[in-house]
């Protein structure tokens, strides 16, 4: 009984409403790509293989939903970047595209689709032109594995190599150590790997360091790493143009199981690229890694 009257009373009030209430207001079908912020909306300029991002909006119009976004770039015929079947109202992401590897004017549409079929797009030209930045080359430079009296560290901006104590003073300038593991075998790591974290304890433990250990060094640089798995023309990089393109999806906190004539790319935590050649490698604890290094300037 006492539930019968419940639901009476909030049917009643659920029922309630004032004759003068305005109904609701139809929801137009809109889309739209935000301005500023670091955003393109329009048309603009980009060096070659430079990294750009896209703010989309969208909502569809009373009664419908989005069911469709298509991204695709144009020069001579479109190629989708991408296409993805929706189900939703309403639609708000950031959209990471890449510039042209080469220098050319390059046509990019952005389309949404509604479900009674009506649809939406934008459009802009990205220019691309060459980067052209000057790079610093570091040819055979040598560092010994954890356990090898040579240092560990190494800094991309002068091409400097540091033993763990001389790192740790120095450890705004590192961006990689290498060790050589029982399972990662020839290793370069960002000095905020964990894995690193586990090698460089200098003479403690990961969870007793020692002074000089990684897990004690202020800042600890994120450099990301991307092994390259195609010959790469070391002699043809002359700019950074090239690095640019290299270096795309570079997330990586270490490259292993490298040996000679493998190639790694690289972004520093300050954003410069650059790009390691493998010259040799003495295996072991004890054992070193021979690199070359070309990085912007």
């Amino acid at each position: 009984m006492i539930a019968a009257i419940l639901l009476a009373v909030i049917t009643i009030f659920s029922s309630c409403k004032k004759k003068d209430e305005p109904a609701p207001p139809n929801v137009l079908f809109s889309f739209a790509l935000t301005d500023g912020g670091g955003f393109v909306s329009g048309d603009v300029t980009l060096k070659t293989g430079e990294q750009f991002k896209v703010g989309i909006t969208a909502f569809a119009g009373t009664g419908n939903t989005l069911t469709r976004f298509e991204v695709i770039r144009k020069i001579d015929k479109p190629s989708y970047v991408l296409d993805s079947t929706l189900n939703s109202t309403s639609l708000n992401f950031d959209f990471l595209g890449i510039a042209n590897d080469e220098v050319i004017e390059e046509n990019w549409r952005f389309k949404i689709t509604q479900s009674n079929g009506d649809t939406l797009e934008k459009t802009f030209v990205v220019t691309t032109e060459p980067s052209m930045g000057p790079i610093y080359t570091y040819d055979q430079r040598i560092l010994g594995a954890f356990e090898n009296a040579n240092g560990s560290s190494f800094a991309s901006s002068d091409g400097t190599i540091y033993d763990i104590p001389d790192a740790k003073v120095n450890a705004a300038k590192i961006d990689w150590l290498y060790y050589y593991g029982t399972a990662d075998f020839a290793t370069l790591a960002s000095p905020d790997d964990d894995g690193a974290a586990h090698v460089f304890t200098d003479g403690g433990t990961y969870e007793n360091p020692g002074p000089n250990a990684l897990l004690n060094w202020s800042p600890r640089n994120a450099t990301r790493f991307i092994t390259i798995l195609y010959t790469v023309d070391w002699d043809a990089i002359e700019t950074d143009t090239q690095l640019f393109i290299l270096t795309q999806g570079a997330t990586e906190t270490m490259a292993n199981s490298l040996k000679p004539g493998y190639f790694v790319a690289f972004v520093t935590a300050n954003g410069k690229r650059g790009i390691i050649r493998i010259n040799a490698v003495n295996a072991g604890e004890a054992g070193e890694i021979d690199i070359s290094v070309k990085v912007q300037q």
